[in-house]
């Protein structure tokens, strides 16, 4: 057959795809540096002011130095601030280092989650899990944290909506975006060329985890300073069942251990709150009525404080929009006491 013959395969020698050396190289070289970074625990890379570096100072200054608690505190850091472990254990009557609180900074159920899975060698003993609910706890609208990001379950990353699902799963098969941006500083502060980020956190004399005090704020504030942070929590606010089954997988956990869980959530400011209902009634309501719902199905209490003066705090109670003082924290975790005790008895 002539080669010139439009059926002569032989013409489309030389046709086949051809890579670009260069091009090889820099797949090789990206691959090499994602195969690297996803073997490096991201404890080892995160700055001072992140929820791993915070979960690794609660590891080596609190669980290694106490004995396993009776008492567990888990959430954000507002109940970080709300609830004193030694006053805590003094108005139960129980000893020293019974209650631990471990609350995180924009602390995730999905964190807590993690870090008791992380830890339940040690935390299982605890026959009381309480858990603080925030209102942007059901809702992935706001930031989940790189500790969802990094450790999220497939099966979630592909549930929820785009275009939070893509990016998910981009980052659950590529850690670069993730962990990339913080090597070169922790290579840096490793060679003494910068100071390392240290975690802002002390462990005081209560026993109790905190950052360094701030000024707060006056009783008699514009509760319009709160709009940026109303909008923050709920511009995009989306409840998903992705989130409320972290509570139902803690719940389970806990539940296993002999232990049970309690859901509480702690009031906002007065002036806070109040513009809450007035610009975001409808999703703070959703948010409670799809707690309620998920506590009655997991057979677990839901404790929800809408006010101040439902648990004998006022304006003066708080830092800020929603984080207590010392002096509102002791007032809350004498009033916090009561249900506990309620609680304990029953075990």
């Amino acid at each position: 057959m002539p080669r010139s013959s439009i059926f002569n395969f032989e013409s489309l020698h030389g046709l086949a795809p051809r890579f670009p050396a260069t091009l090889l190289a820099v797949l090789a070289i990206v691959g090499a540096i994602e195969i690297v970074l996803r073997f490096t625990p991201a404890e080892t890379l995160a700055p001072g002011k992140s929820r791993q570096a915070e979960m690794r100072f609660l590891e080596h200054e609190v669980l290694e130095k106490f004995p396993p608690p009776k008492i567990l505190l888990m959430g954000s850091s507002r109940i970080r601030r709300a609830i004193n472990p030694r006053l805590l254990d003094e108005q139960l009557g129980l000893p020293r280092h019974s209650t631990m609180n471990l609350g995180l900074a924009s602390g995730r159920i999905f964190e807590a989650l993690y870090f008791y899975q992380k830890n339940q060698a040690r935390l299982s003993s605890a026959q009381l899990v309480v858990l603080g609910i925030d209102e942007w706890h059901l809702s992935t609208g706001w930031r989940l944290g790189s500790v969802y990001e990094l450790n999220a379950p497939w099966s979630e990353r592909m549930s929820l909506p785009n275009p939070l699902r893509t990016r998910l799963l981009l980052d659950g098969a590529f850690t670069m975006r993730l962990k990339l941006p913080l090597v070169f500083p922790a290579i840096a502060a490793a060679a003494g060329l910068r100071k390392k980020e240290a975690v802002e956190l002390t462990l005081n004399d209560d026993y109790q985890v905190l950052p360094r005090a701030r000024k707060a704020l006056p009783a008699d504030i514009d509760p319009r300073r709160f709009h940026e942070t109303i909008g923050t929590f709920y511009d995009t606010f989306h409840i998903d069942p992705v989130m409320e089954g972290h509570v139902e997988a803690l719940a389970k956990l806990v539940k296993a251990a002999g232990g049970k869980l309690i859901l509480l959530q702690l009031p906002n400011r007065a002036a806070y709150h109040q513009e809450v209902e007035r610009l975001r009634g409808k999703e703070f309501e959703q948010h409670v009525s799809t707690m309620t719902r998920l506590a009655q199905r997991l057979d677990v209490p839901f404790y929800l404080y809408r006010l101040p003066s439902e648990c004998s705090l006022d304006e003066t109670s708080f830092e800020d929009y929603g984080h207590m003082t010392p002096e509102g924290a002791a007032l809350f975790t004498r009033h916090a006491a009561g249900t506990i005790r309620k609680h304990l008895d029953e075990r």
